[in-house]
Parts: C-alpha cells; structure tokens; sequence
C-alpha cells in the first residue's frame, strides 16, 4: 500500500494558501458580497487556492506543522494580506455609496432608505445606484483579474510562513497607503456630490427668498418636490462625468495596490 505521507506534506501549505486566498473575499468587491451565497464563497475561495497552489514552486511547498499553536499566527497572517488587498479594491465603491447618501440626505430621500444585502446595512436609492455602476466598472476593467493576478503574485515576494505584521521582512501592514487611499476615497464621495449640492444650496437660498417675500406659498412642501426634481436632473445630467471620475480612481486604486503587492517582502 503506498504511502501517504508525500501528499500529506502538502496539507499544511494548501491551508495556509488557502487561508490568503480567502482573505481576499473578506472586503473585495463583487467576491465579499453576501448576495453570493456562503458555500459558493467557500467552493470559489477552494478553487483559486487549488488554481494557484501547484504553481508557487518549491519554497511555498515546503512542510509546515499542522498544530494550532504554530498555524494560528501564519493563518493570521496570511488571511490579512489578502483582506488588506482585497480592502484597497474596494474602497472606491465605499467612496462613491458614501457620495450618493450624501447627496440624497440634501435631497430629502434619506426617507426611503432600503436594505442593502451586498453591503449587510440600509443604504438609500441613489448610494445604491452609484455603488452598482461602480462595480460594473471595476468588473469591466478587470479589476476582478487585476486583484486575483496581484494576489497570487504575492506568493513569489512573501512566501507562507514567512508574513509578518511588522515593517519590513515581509511585513505587510499598508497603513500609509491606506491612509492616502481613504482620503483619496474622500475626495471622491465630495467630487461625486458637489454638482447635486451646489444645487441645492441654490435652491435652498431662493426657497428662503421667495418665503420671505411671498408668505402665503407652502415654501416647506413645494421645497421638497423641487429639491427631488433637481436631484435626478442633475444626476442625470452628471453621470457619465461621476462615472469618469470613479473608474479613474478605481483604476489609481488597483495600480496602488498591485504596485503594494510587488513591494511586499523588500
């Protein structure tokens, strides 16, 4: 009966592959949506790590422990490098829902607020709606490829056991760059809901004209129905411009990131 113990060596290193793959389906766009149920989640996560595993070359096959005491801070470790990538992807989704709810809190339609399942919180119409051209963009661009490349590639630059939280030797804690990458995720939201406010704001100081000269008029009800109106006219009006903007900044954002990938263990 031949031995198993040549296959059994692998399973230490399939696990830890296997745990920074799935890292990256903690926060990446599309791939951490609650919409995909859990065991697809799990089967896709099992079948990058299988996809990739036979490629990594001898250093990341070499035999690990398979005790708790000495997998648990290299699962740790692993799972993180691929949630901080996975992170960094999607902040310009978070940036452009978090412009959308602006907008639509000075529009008054925060009333209508639904239930978001991608997202696992209530969101209103119009995050939603910027929240999905973003992920067609970024599904468009490849960012879903660009990502799972960036990932993998990572193996060749930090192999398994040798991740640390530390700043060098493997280190791989970007918080300067995600640092640069929220504020850049600010301006985006502010870029995105600066036309819609600016209107309003208009809006707000003529409907504050017309109840000072005109009391008679309703200024409260009829303010409301214009302030929608104008809304959907300016978004109409601007989305291809906010649509330009996001890839732009999805696209900065997984050139960072795969850039970050590349620089790990130097």
């Amino acid at each position: 009966m031949p031995s198993l113990d040549p296959l059994l060596n692998h399973v230490g290193p399939f696990l830890l592959v296997l745990f920074r793959m799935s890292g990256l389906l903690v926060f990446s766009p599309v791939l951490s949506s609650s919409l995909l149920p859990l065991r697809l989640r799990a089967l896709l996560t099992f079948a990058f790590a299988l996809a990739v595993y036979p490629a990594l070359g001898r250093v990341n096959h070499t035999p690990v422990s398979t005790d708790l005491m000495s997998l648990a801070p290299a699962i740790f470790g692993e799972t993180l490098i691929g949630a901080a990538l996975g992170l960094m992807a999607a902040l310009p989704m978070y940036a452009v829902q978090l412009g959308g709810l602006v907008m639509g809190q000075q529009a008054g339609m925060s009333l209508g607020q639904v239930y978001n399942p991608a997202l696992d919180v209530e969101t209103d119409t119009l995050g939603q709606f910027l929240q999905y051209g973003a992920l067609v963009l970024f599904i468009m661009m490849g960012g879903l490829e660009a990502i799972f490349v960036a990932l993998a590639n990572t193996f060749a630059n930090v192999p398994i056991m040798h991740a640390g939280v530390g700043g060098g030797g493997g280190g791989f804690a970007p918080v300067a760059l995600l640092s640069g990458l929220i504020a850049s995720g600010f301006e985006l939201a502010l870029r995105v809901s600066s036309p819609v406010l600016c209107i309003i704001l208009i809006e707000t100081i003529a409907t504050a004209l017309l109840a000072r000269t005109i009391p008679q008029i309703n200024v409260q009800s009829l303010g409301f129905s214009i302030k929608v109106v104008i809304t959907m006219v300016a978004l109409a009006a601007g989305v291809a411009g906010i649509m330009h903007a996001t890839g732009r900044s999805t696209m900065e954002t997984i050139n960072a990131a795969v850039r970050w990938t590349e620089s790990l263990g130097r």
